[in-house]
C-alpha cells in the first residue's frame, strides 16, 4: 500500500504544516553522517512522516504520523545501494506501507465520521424546514415587509451555508484521496462555504441591527436600512472572502489538501466575532427596553418575559456560537461531548430559527388558517356548483371590515358560513411589520 491510498482521519491534516516545520528544523537541514558509510537521503513523506538519514542495508522505523498511539509504527527499507526500497515498476517517487497504521486509526475515524454525519443530518433538516418557511414567506404578499425581508435573506444564507458544507463534508472531509489529489473544485468549494458562512453571520447581525433600530427609532426603518442590510449581508463577505482566498492562495503551505486546515482563518473569524459582540450589545439594549416597558407588571412576570425574549433572540442573533471557544483540552473526557454539542447547535440553528419565526409565528399561523378556511369554503362552492347542471353563480368576496361577521345571502353561503371565514385580513403592512 502506498502513502497515497492510506485512509486518514480528518484531524491529521490540521497538524501537517507543524510536522513539516519540525522535520525541516530537526532532520532535513542537517548534513548526513560523515563516517564512511552510505546513507539514504533524509526526507518527509506526503503524510508528514519524517525519515532521518538511514544507513544502507538497514530498516528505519518511525511512529505513524497520523495517530497518537505510540505503539503504532511504520517501517521503510534502505537498500544496499543507499536508495529507499520501492516495488518493481512503481511509478511514484516513494513507497511506504502504512497498512499497520490504519487499524490504529479506525476508532478515531469512526468518531470523526459520526461528527460529520451529525453535521450533515442537522444541516439537511434545517434546509428542509427553511425551504418550507421561504415558500410561505415568498408566496403570501401579506408577509412582504421589511422585517420579513430580513428573515428571508437570513433563511437563504442558512440554506446556502448548509448546502455548501454538506458538499464539503461528504465529498472532501470524508475522502482522503480527494485531499491528496487537491483538485481545483475542492479548493474552490472551501472558500465558497466560508463565504456563505460569513453571509450567515452578517445576516444575523442585520437581524439585530434591524430590530434594534426599529425599537429605538434611531433611523428610518425603510429602504435605507434595508439597503444597508443587503450590502452588509451579501456584499461585505465577498470582500472578506476575496482577501482570505488571495492571501491563502499565495501561501504554498496553505493551498494543499483542499484547504482543510485553518490557515488565515482569522481574516474571516475576526469580523464574525465583531458581529457577535454587536449582537450582544443589541440584545442588552432590547432587554433593557423591554424591562422598562414591563415596569407596571409584577416582577416575577417581568423576569419570565425577559427570559422568553432572550430565548427567542439568542438563536436569531447567533449568540449560541459564543460557546464554541470553550473547547476542552485534547484527551479530555468531554472532548467527544463538545464535538457532538457543537455539531448540534451549529447545524440545527436554521431549524430552531425556522420553527420560532415561521412555524410558531402568530402572524404566519393566522394567515395560513385563513387561507385554509378560504380554500375549504371555495372547494365546497365548486362542488355545489358542479351539481347544479347549467346553473352558474357569481360569488363576490366582501371587503375587509364591511360585513362584521354577518351571514351572506348568496346561495353559495346558505349553510351559515360567515364573512369572517373568508376575510383576508392583511398583516401589518408597515415597513417594520
Amino acid at each position: 500500500m502506498s502513502d497515497k491510498y492510506v485512509h486518514l482521519p480528518a484531524s491529521f491534516y490540521s497538524g501537517i504544516r507543524i510536522r513539516k516545520e519540525q522535520c525541516e528544523a530537526n532532520v532535513l537541514n542537517n548534513l548526513p553522517p560523515n563516517d564512511g558509510y552510505q546513507y539514504c537521503n533524509a526526507t518527509m513523506d506526503r503524510l508528514g512522516g519524517c525519515w532521518n538519514y538511514t544507513r544502507a542495508g538497514s530498516v528505519a522505523t518511525i511512529q505513524c504520523p497520523f495517530t497518537t498511539q505510540t505503539a503504532a509504527s511504520v517501517s521503510r527499507t534502505c537498500t544496499e545501494n543507499a536508495t529507499w526500497w520501492m516495488p518493481p515498476n512503481y511509478s511514484s517517487s516513494s513507497y511506504i506501507d502504512f497498512s499497520s497504521c490504519n487499524a490504529k486509526t479506525e476508532t478515531t475515524e469512526i468518531t470523526e465520521h459520526r461528527h460529520i454525519f451529525l453535521f450533515i443530518a442537522g444541516y439537511s433538516l434545517s434546509i428542509l424546514l427553511l425551504t418550507v418557511s421561504l415558500v410561505v414567506f415568498f408566496c403570501y404578499k401579506q408577509l412582504r415587509c421589511g422585517r420579513v425581508s430580513i428573515h428571508k435573506n437570513l433563511f437563504l444564507s442558512y440554506v446556502f451555508t448548509g448546502i455548501t458544507w454538506i458538499l464539503y463534508y461528504s465529498l472532501v472531509a470524508m475522502d482522503g484521496q480527494v485531499m491528496f489529489d487537491n483538485p481545483l473544485w475542492c479548493r474552490t468549494l472551501r472558500p465558497l462555504a466560508e463565504y456563505f458562512t460569513g453571509c450567515n453571520f452578517a445576516w444575523m447581525f442585520c437581524e439585530g441591527l434591524y430590530l434594534h433600530t426599529t425599537l429605538f427609532k434611531a433611523m428610518s426603518t425603510g429602504k435605507t436600512l434595508l439597503l444597508v442590510c443587503y450590502a452588509t449581508g451579501w456584499g461585505l463577505p465577498v470582500i472578506l472572502t476575496a482577501i482570505y482566498a488571495g492571501v491563502r492562495g499565495n501561501e504554498e503551505d496553505c493551498t494543499s489538501r483542499c484547504w482543510i486546515d485553518s490557515c488565515y482563518q482569522w481574516i474571516l473569524y475576526g469580523p464574525i466575532v465583531v458581529s457577535l459582540v454587536g449582537n450582544i450589545i443589541f440584545l442588552i439594549n432590547i432587554i433593557r427596553l423591554l424591562m422598562t416597558k414591563l415596569q407596571q407588571i409584577p416582577e416575577s412576570t417581568q423576569k419570565k418575559k425577559a427570559a422568553k425574549a432572550i430565548l427567542l433572540l439568542v438563536p436569531l442573533l447567533g449568540l449560541q456560537h459564543l460557546l464554541t471557544p470553550m473547547k476542552p483540552y485534547k484527551g479530555s473526557p468531554l472532548e467527544d461531548f463538545y464535538s457532538y454539542f457543537i455539531a448540534v447547535i451549529v447545524s440545527l440553528q436554521g431549524t430552531f430559527v425556522a420553527i420560532i419565526y415561521c412555524f410558531c409565528n402568530g402572524e404566519v399561523i393566522s394567515l395560513l388558517r385563513r387561507k385554509w378556511s378560504q380554500h375549504r369554503l371555495m372547494r365546497g362552492v365548486d362542488v355545489r356548483i358542479s351539481g347544479m347542471n347549467a346553473t352558474s353563480y357569481t360569488f363576490t368576496e366582501p371587503m375587509h371590515g364591511q360585513s362584521n361577521g354577518k351571514k351572506i345571502t348568496n346561495p353559495c353561503t346558505q349553510n351559515g358560513l360567515t364573512v369572517s371565514s373568508l376575510e383576508m385580513v392583511p398583516l401589518k403592512d408597515k415597513a417594520d411589520c
